[in-house]
C-alpha cells in the first residue's frame, strides 16, 4: 500500500457482504458473491498458474458469511455457510476497491495532443530498446499514455516490420497477408496504394475485431510529399462530447456499416464510430470514409446521425489537431489503431519513391509485452535490493 499506517481495523459480515473500516475510519463494502468468487485459496484457484477450480454454479444459492475477522497481519478473513474459509491481504483490498475514486486509479492513462506534440514525438531507439529493456519499458510506457510512438533506427530491410512487430506482439495475419507493402501500384485495389492524399483513418473497421495495432516502417522515402498525418482520435472525441452531447449519444450507440471486397475476400461489420464503456470513458474511435458503406438504422435517426458524423470528421480536420512528420528511411511507426488515428499527404511517385512496409498486431500483445518487461524489472530491483 501507498500508506503502510492504513490498514483493516475492524470487519463486520451481513446479509449483502462484509463491510471493513480501515484505521483511517474509511468503510470498504465488498458484496457476497464477489468476495467469495474472489478467494484465492488452493482449493479456489490452481497454486501453480491462479485460475478456478470451481464453476461459479457450484457456490450455494443461500451463501452468507458467517463470521469475519481481522488478522494480526491485518489480513480479513472470512467464515462462510458452507464451511468454506477465505482470506484476503490488506494489499489485495486496496488494489481491488470498487469505489469510483479507486477504480478511476486503475484506469489507463492517456494524454491527449496534437499538433504541438511535433516538438517532442515520442521516438524510441530500436536497437537501444533491443539492448536494454528499461528503455524498451519506458517506449512502452510513452506509447501506450499517447497511443502511439516512433521507432527510430530499425533496419532498412523487407519484412523487418514483422519482426518488430512480433518482438512486440504477435503478427495477425490477415487477408493482405504477414505484411504489406504501401506504393503506388497501377489497378489498386485500396487507396492506400495510390499517390493521394488520405484522410485520417482507422485501419479495417470492416473487420470483426478491427486489428489492435499497425506498425508501418519506411524503406524509402525519397518522394517529395507523403507526410505522416496523426490525430489523437480519444481527444477529437471528448471534444465532440463537449460541443455536442446529442452527437455524441449518437455515434457511440448507432453503428455504421464498413465493407471491403476485392477478389480474394469480402469483410463487413458494424461498428460504432465512437466506443465507450460503462463509465462513459472513450475506449475505441473506429472512423474511416473510404471503407464506410451504409446506416443501417432507423430511418428517423439517420439525418441526425450523419449530422453528428459531419461534426465529428469537421473536428478531426481541424489544423490544431494534426500532428505532420515525415517518416524517413529506418523509422518505424506504431499506431493503437482504435485512437491514432493515421493519413498521409499526397506525393508525387514521378519524383521518388516511397515504400512503407506495415504489419498488425493484436493490441493484447504489447500491452502483454509491457506488463511483462515491468514485473521482471520490478523483480529484479526487489532482489538487489
Amino acid at each position: 500500500m501507498s500508506d503502510r499506517s492504513r490498514y483493516p481495523a475492524t470487519v463486520e459480515a451481513h446479509e449483502s457482504g462484509i463491510t471493513v473500516r480501515w484505521t483511517d475510519k474509511s468503510p470498504m463494502h465488498l458484496p457476497l458473491f464477489w468476495l467469495r468468487d474472489n478467494c484465492r485459496c488452493a482449493r479456489c484457484r490452481h497454486p501453480g498458474n491462479g485460475q478456478k477450480l470451481y464453476e461459479i454454479t457450484d457456490l450455494p444459492s443461500d451463501l452468507t458469511a458467517v463470521e469475519a475477522m481481522v488478522g494480526a497481519d491485518h489480513a480479513v478473513r472470512v467464515l462462510w455457510s458452507d464451511g468454506h474459509r477465505s482470506e484476503y491481504g490488506a494489499q489485495w483490498l486496496v488494489e481491488h476497491d470498487l469505489i469510483a475514486s479507486a477504480r478511476m486509479q486503475r484506469r489507463p492513462v492517456y494524454r491527449h495532443w496534437g499538433r504541438e506534440l511535433a516538438e517532442q514525438l515520442p521516438n524510441g531507439d530500436w536497437p537501444a530498446m533491443l539492448a536494454d529493456p528499461t528503455k524498451e519499458l519506458a517506449w512502452l510506457d510513452l506509447y501506450s499514455t499517447l497511443g502511439f510512438g516512433i521507432l527510430k533506427n530499425v533496419p532498412i530491410r523487407s519484412g523487418m516490420v514483422a519482426e518488430v512487430g512480433n518482438r512486440l506482439g504477435y503478427v495477425r495475419v490477415t487477408n493482405y497477408g504477414v505484411l504489406f507493402d504501401v506504393v503506388s501500384v497501377p489497378n489498386p485495389t485500396n487507396l492506400a496504394y495510390t499517390p493521394v492524399g488520405l484522410g485520417v483513418h482507422s485501419d479495417n473497421p470492416y473487420r470483426h475485431p478491427s486489428p489492435g495495432v499497425q506498425l508501418l516502417h519506411c524503406l524509402e522515402a525519397d518522394a517529395p510529399g507523403g507526410d505522416t498525418l496523426l490525430v489523437d482520435g480519444f481527444a477529437a472525441a471528448e471534444t465532440l462530447r463537449e460541443e455536442n452531447p446529442g452527437a455524441f449519444a449518437l455515434l457511440s450507440t448507432v453503428p455504421m456499416t464498413f465493407r471491403f471486397a476485392d477478389e480474394i475476400a469480402a469483410l463487413e461489420a458494424k461498428q460504432t464510430l465512437i466506443t465507450t464503456d460503462m463509465d462513459g470513458v472513450i475506449s475505441a474511435v473506429h472512423f474511416n470514409n473510404r471503407s464506410a458503406d451504409w446506416l443501417d438504422a432507423p430511418v428517423e435517426l439517420a439525418d441526425r446521425w450523419y449530422a453528428a458524423y459531419r461534426a465529428f470528421a469537421l473536428i478531426l480536420k481541424r489544423p490544431e489537431r494534426e500532428l505532420v512528420f515525415k517518416l524517413r528511411p529506418g523509422d518505424c511507426v506504431v499506431m493503437q489503431n482504435d485512437r491514432a488515428l493515421h493519413g498521409r499527404t499526397a506525393f508525387d511517385p514521378n519524383l521518388g519513391r516511397r515504400h512503407l512496409q506495415g504489419c498488425y498486431i493484436d493490441r493484447d500483445g504489447i500491452e502483454s509485452r509491457r506488463r511483462m518487461l515491468s514485473r521482471k524489472l520490478s523483480q529484479q530491483a526487489e532482489s538487489a535490493a
